[in-house]
């Protein structure tokens, strides 16, 4: 397959166009170089498999079609590009709002206008659904409990946009979700939270993981938001990266596929939970104190894969166990 991926010199994006080009696939890159590791990534995918990316963004229509149109036919684009931080989103809304949303729109018209036979698989978030407040919960010694949702959380629950991140990614969700309705494309957006593994490079509000993990290696001490029993559902970036030629092939034009995608409960880990893994395995006390939460911050958020699942057969294969024990080493 013919594949250009947007932000492929970002986290997500090293890891699928490695996994793409390893599997026979030919990929073109777009991506602006502008967030902290992307030049890091862009000499890792330049080294090991002669990957150059054309420097656009994304939120230039111009610019994006002259990026598209430069590469030829194209199968299937993965929009990964975007503004991925909820602090920033509030300090400059107006440039999340063009690069999320408005993104998304350039990508979404020039499949209408240009290739309508291009799958068009981005990137939506959880945060679409709000901060989830309105439901159950119970607190244990180290994590929140969703007493409804043993098994995490399907596509039923309302769509919720809290703050300008929120916005413009729920934006960007049903302009994917419209498109393939409307225009008879085949798009698919991804509802996902927590993803780890190799060329994150995280910041204390991204990647959260391998934040605290970079942290507690050091010996730092840990500044939480809330009192650690947040729960998240963590998928390997190896993982997702399986997922995109799946969609690909599996999506269909006019049927939109619209899904949350995550580790699911076999893989959900609290913060609390995360230092008392990290205790047992480094023998090494985690150093931390309380703060006061995020706006918006979701007690838990867990994906319930029955949907993926079904449509591709997709299921997470790397453990919690083994995907935090890799992460480790690498740090180590």
């Amino acid at each position: 397959m013919r594949w250009v991926v947007t932000g492929g010199c970002g986290f997500i994006g090293t890891n699928l166009v490695a996994h793409l080009i390893e599997q026979g696939d030919q990929v073109s890159i777009i991506d602006d170089l502008s967030r902290g590791g992307s030049e890091l990534n862009a000499a890792f995918l330049q080294e090991n498999f002669d990957a150059h990316p054309i420097r656009t963004d994304v939120a230039d229509a111009a610019a994006v079609n002259a990026a598209l149109d430069s590469v030829g036919s194209v199968d299937a684009i993965a929009h990964l590009a975007g503004q991925v931080s909820f602090l920033a989103s509030l300090e400059d809304p107006r440039r999340d709002f063009d690069v999320n949303a408005g993104g998304t729109l350039n990508i979404l018209e020039w499949v209408r206008t240009q290739s309508p036979q291009t799958a068009v698989i981005g990137m939506s978030s959880n945060k679409i659904y709000g901060d989830l407040e309105d439901l159950e919960y119970e607190e244990t010694d180290t994590r929140y409990v969703a007493v409804d949702y043993p098994n995490g959380f399907d596509e039923s629950l309302p769509l919720e946009f809290h703050g300008p991140y929120g916005c413009s990614k729920g934006a960007a969700d049903q302009y994917l979700a419209d498109y393939g309705r409307i225009f008879n494309l085949r798009t698919a957006s991804l509802r996902q939270s927590s993803v780890y593994g190799p060329h994150q490079h995280p910041r204390s509000d991204q990647g959260w993981v391998a934040h605290l993990m970079e942290e507690a290696v050091a010996g730092r001490t840990i500044h939480l938001n809330g009192v650690g029993k947040q729960v998240r559902d963590l998928l390997h970036a190896t993982d997702l990266a399986r997922l995109f030629p799946a969609l690909a092939q599996a999506v269909s034009a006019g049927e939109p596929a619209v899904m949350n995608v995550g580790g699911g409960a076999d893989n959900a880990l609290s913060i609390l939970e995360f230092f008392d893994w990290f205790t047992r395995e480094t023998g090494k006390p985690v150093d931390f104190e309380a703060g006061p939460l995020r706006p918006s911050d979701q007690k838990v958020f867990i994906s319930d894969n029955t949907r993926v699942s079904g449509l591709t057969g997709w299921r997470p294969e790397v453990s919690v166990e083994s995907g935090l024990t890799a992460l480790l080493q690498s740090l180590s």
